[in-house]
């Protein structure tokens, strides 16, 4: 049976970003992302400034291949790109940010390949929300899932979810970043 993970980045002794340029009257790009509700974004895009934020061990610098910190929008290094293209780029859209990294470039990533059904409301604890629910424990219907590594619930509007085949992608190609604690019970 195939394992489900919440994508999440560690923090221990990673880096991550947050956007840094974020006007006080304009939505920061974490609620914009959950705005999209999983469809692309469009020309209106404007290419975010991300700051680079210390690990829970005090850490800062770019060592790292993945930030999911602004969840549901999420950043890969260009490594991450090249090791997981054939799974990110049919799944998602691929979006411009600015960082300070001299020498590694990063890009954002917005999953839109939503999966419907297979989120158990019965046994998951949410609250509802205009834009979608916000899940705070995640059950999932493991014979509707019909995606072989990375995808959302219809009905949520911030998880992105992996399996163990993604997870052993990352592994493989030896990126840094990815925290795969999180195994998601399915039915």
């Amino acid at each position: 049976m195939t394992k489900i993970y919440l994508l999440r980045t560690t923090l221990r002794d990673t880096s991550f970003f947050m956007q840094d340029d974020c006007p006080e009257d304009e939505e920061g790009i974490q609620g914009r992302a959950m705005d999209q509700r999983w469809k692309p974004f469009g020309d209106n895009y404007q290419p975010i400034k991300l700051e680079l934020g210390r690990s829970d061990s005090g850490k800062k610098n770019y060592q790292f291949d993945f930030s999911g910190f602004l969840n549901p929008f999420l950043v890969f290094s260009e490594s991450a790109l090249t090791a997981l293209a054939d799974i990110l780029e049919p799944r998602g859209q691929l979006l411009p940010v600015i960082t300070k990294s001299k020498r590694k470039k990063f890009f954002g990533y917005y999953p839109t390949n939503p999966l419907s059904g297979c989120f158990d409301k019965e046994k998951s604890d949410y609250i509802e929300y205009p834009k979608g629910l916000k899940i705070e424990k995640t059950f999932l219907i493991a014979q509707n899932i019909t995606d072989d590594y990375l995808f959302s619930v219809e009905e949520g509007m911030s998880r992105v979810f992996v399996t163990d085949k993604f997870k052993q992608r990352v592994e493989d190609a030896n990126l840094l970043g990815f925290d795969f604690s999180t195994e998601i019970p399915t039915s």
